[in-house]
This record gives C-alpha cells, sequence and structure tokens, in this order.
C-alpha cells in the first residue's frame, strides 16, 4: 500500500496518515463524504480561499459532501484528485501548492488533513450509457456558462473540457446506432462545448486554440456565425488580415445586422487595405526607373 502519492505536476500531495479499508477508488459521479480538518495556508488568508480561489471544499464545516467532478475550482479540482486517490475511513495529509498568477504574488500553500468517511463509488465511465454521458455533458456545461458568465473564465473552460472528453469516448457516434434525436443533441452539444472552449481561449488569448476550435466547428457547420466570428477574431489578433476579414465578412453575409461583426470586419479591412496598398507602393518603388 502507497503511504504518498504526488501529481505528476507536484502541485499535489498526499501523505497517508491512517490506513483505510482497502476499495477501488472514486470515479466520476461518486458521491464522497469527507472531513476536511486542521487547515494551514501560507501565501494568503485562510479567507482568500473562497473569496479569491472559490474554494467551496476548504470553507465553512469540516464535514462535506463532495461529488466528483463537480469541482468549479483550481483548489477544489485538487481536492478532488487527491481523494479520488484515497481509501474508505483514510485519512491523510494533502498538501496543495497553487501556481504563482504573477511576479508580485508570492507562491500559495495548503495543507489540511482530510478523511474519506464514506464512497458511494459510481459506475466507471467506460460502463456509462451514451445518455448518462450526454446528461452529465450537458450538466458540466451549464455550469460552465454559470462561470462563464461570473467572468471565471479558466474555470468554465475546465467545465467544457470535462464535459467535452466525455462526449469524444463516444467516438465514432454512428457505430453506436443512437436514436436520431439523441444522436443530434450529442453532436449539438460537442460543437456548442468547441464554441464555448474557443471562447475562453480567445478571452486568454490563445488564438492557435482558437482556429483549431473553430475549424472543428466549421468543418461540420460552415454557417456557424460564432465559430466564423470568433476565428476571424483570432486571425486578426495574429495579423492575418486577409483571413479575419474574409471569416467575418462570412457573418455579415449570415447576419448582415451584426454590428459588432461589422466594427470588426471594419477594422480589419481597413488594415488589410492598408497593407495591400503598402505593397503597391513598395513594388512601384522598386520598378521606378
Amino acid at each position: 500500500m502507497f503511504r504518498s502519492w504526488e501529481s505528476a505536476d507536484k502541485s499535489i500531495r498526499k501523505n497517508m496518515l491512517k490506513p483505510g479499508i482497502f476499495v477501488k477508488k472514486p470515479t466520476e459521479c461518486s458521491v464522497c463524504i469527507i472531513v476536511v480538518e486542521k487547515i494551514n495556508v501560507t501565501g494568503t488568508c485562510e479567507e482568500n480561499l473562497k473569496e479569491k480561489y472559490h474554494s467551496t471544499i476548504l470553507v465553512g464545516e469540516s464535514k462535506k459532501t463532495v461529488v466528483i467532478g463537480e469541482a468549479s475550482s483550481e483548489i477544489d479540482r485538487k481536492v478532488e484528485r487527491a481523494i479520488c486517490m484515497m481509501n474508505i475511513n483514510e485519512t491523510s495529509l494533502v498538501t496543495i501548492v497553487m501556481p504563482v498568477q504573477s511576479d508580485v504574488d508570492e507562491s500559495i500553500k495548503i495543507q489540511f488533513e482530510i478523511t474519506l468517511s464514506l464512497c458511494n463509488r459510481h459506475k466507471p465511465v467506460w460502463e456509462w450509457t451514451p445518455e448518462e454521458k450526454y446528461e452529465v455533458a450537458l450538466r458540466y456545461k451549464e455550469r460552465g456558462m454559470e462561470l462563464f458568465n461570473c467572468s471565471r473564465v479558466t474555470d468554465a473552460f475546465h467545465k467544457f473540457s470535462r464535459a467535452c472528453k466525455l462526449l469524444i469516448t463516444l467516438e465514432p457516434i454512428t457505430d453506436l446506432e443512437l436514436d436520431k434525436q439523441l444522436e443530434y443533441n450529442i453532436n449539438d452539444l460537442r460543437l456548442a462545448l468547441y464554441n464555448n472552449m474557443a471562447i475562453c481561449h480567445l478571452k486568454q488569448k490563445n488564438y492557435q486554440h482558437v482556429l483549431t476550435l473553430c475549424t472543428k466547428v466549421l468543418d461540420k457547420d460552415g454557417n456557424n456565425v460564432k465559430a466564423l466570428y470568433r476565428r476571424g477574431m483570432a486571425y486578426g489578433n495574429m495579423g492575418d488580415n486577409e483571413k479575419a476579414v474574409a471569416d467575418l465578412k462570412a457573418v455579415l453575409i449570415l447576419e448582415s445586422s451584426n454590428h459588432l461583426a461589422k466594427e470588426q470586419f471594419n477594422l480589419y479591412n481597413t488594415k488589410l487595405q492598408e497593407s495591400i496598398q503598402r505593397n503597391k507602393d513598395m513594388v512601384r518603388r522598386m520598378f521606378k526607373t
């Protein structure tokens, strides 16, 4: 029995204090009752665990019910990972190190003792039906939208990504011979998740990821306005004004009253025309006699 465990990125470490009953570990959607005690925080104040880092597991009452996969903050996602390495009745000392967010921030370390009192273990993901995967993915997507609307872009992205990973396990979907409505719903949700992940990447200036995700959407739905607009914005921010103009023009053909797209089209089209004119002037100077 391993008395310690550390995540690959070394941000989570679990040291067993009291062994439990050896059982299969918690899986996605398992309902766990835990007791968290002796929380010690360095690099920030304990109040910030809720206010700044949005933890719900490490604040309030020591006894908590946790559903694996439902975590909505980075700290709680790390706590869930530690729980998934525990046995029933095990008590461990968990250390979480949060990444430094800027040059002025200190590294933050959180230590606490945690006991896994009970686990109503859910069946492993590969045993879920397509309906179950769709329903859980839809729930994650809706939670992601709530987080996005609260400007918690990173946390929203994690929910969208987790939902998408569930749906990817259904590929190739045509081989499953599903009810047509369910197949349509799954495909529609997957495209929505790609689009949602794309807007998260756009806000974080990860433009190459935006291109990849939006192109996946457009390969299935060439008239998807959101994907066209977001890809156009990514191209524009990467300096490819020609492709930005092409995507934004396509948006305006589909939605002529889209004022935001028109504004961005005018911006990048002006840059494109200026670039074309500069090239013409350069060629004219080169061949001037």
